[in-house]
């Protein structure tokens, strides 16, 4: 790379602080290596806190228009969001990669009051009139979409728990008292008392049921990610489920 470029990226936004873990001042920018046609001679971003490493892109006639590609980032339950949306994103434009960063930040802010016991950031609120099954008195926290109610199989060597025959798929509201799927084929409603289980990975959340079913919802881009939605219900089942 010309010395020219490299000078040029170093002042770049990211070099003021890091993308992923957004601790100030930990990024040190590398020049790339190629050795034995391996490699890239791309500059390396690297933040000497999270240990975060990334590609650098840059033109030095275009500098807001700079790409990332991380190759090596922390997958601890800390950086869910950024994982997802930095680490595993592969090459992203200045404005998603800075899109996904601020989103990161804010999402682990609202984890962070969301364990506290805080879900006054959620404004709940009921509706009138309220949908089938719910009564006047409920608040509502979350209204998420695309969720199935799946039957749980029994455990077996080679069953997975969140497979299983799909009963309903709809839109499901999630209380202060309940969780409400308005289905295809009915409307189903439990108590958050009948709640065994919560969990998520990087492509869904499952909340597991007493009646040996469970609803499961996929990771979407215009709703809450699966750890944060697991975080609510378990905030309002009080519950040590964490």
């Amino acid at each position: 790379m010309a010395d020219g470029m490299f000078e040029q990226a170093q002042h770049l936004p990211p070099l003021q602080g890091c993308l992923y873990c957004h601790t100030e001042g930990s990024t040190v920018l590398r020049p790339g290596r190629k050795l034995l046609g391996f490699g890239s001679d791309l500059p390396m971003l690297k933040c000497e806190h999270c240990r975060a490493v990334a590609f650098l892109d840059v033109d030095p006639d275009y500098p807001d228009s700079w790409r990332i590609l991380y190759r090596r980032f922390d997958q601890s339950p800390r950086y869910y969001y950024v994982a997802l949306y930095l680490g595993q994103a592969g090459w992203l434009s200045a404005n998603e990669a800075l899109t996904a960063s601020t989103n990161g930040y804010v999402q682990r802010a609202r984890l962070a009051q969301t364990r506290s016991g805080d879900l006054t950031w959620l404004r709940p609120g009921s509706l009138r009139p309220p949908p089938p099954m719910m009564t006047p008195d409920e608040k509502v926290y979350l209204t998420l979409r695309a969720v199935t109610l799946q039957e749980t199989p029994p455990p077996g060597f080679l069953v997975r728990p969140d497979h299983g025959t799909v009963l309903d798929s709809g839109k499901l509201y999630i209380t202060d008292q309940k969780l409400h799927l308005l289905g295809q084929r009915h409307d189903w409603s439990y108590d958050l008392t009948d709640i065994q289980d919560i969990k998520h990975d990087d492509k869904a959340w499952l909340i597991y049921l007493a009646d040996q079913h469970h609803v499961r919802g996929l990771n979407v881009a215009d709703q809450f990610d699966a750890q944060l939605i697991t975080a609510v219900v378990k905030a309002l089942c009080q519950s040590e489920f964490m």
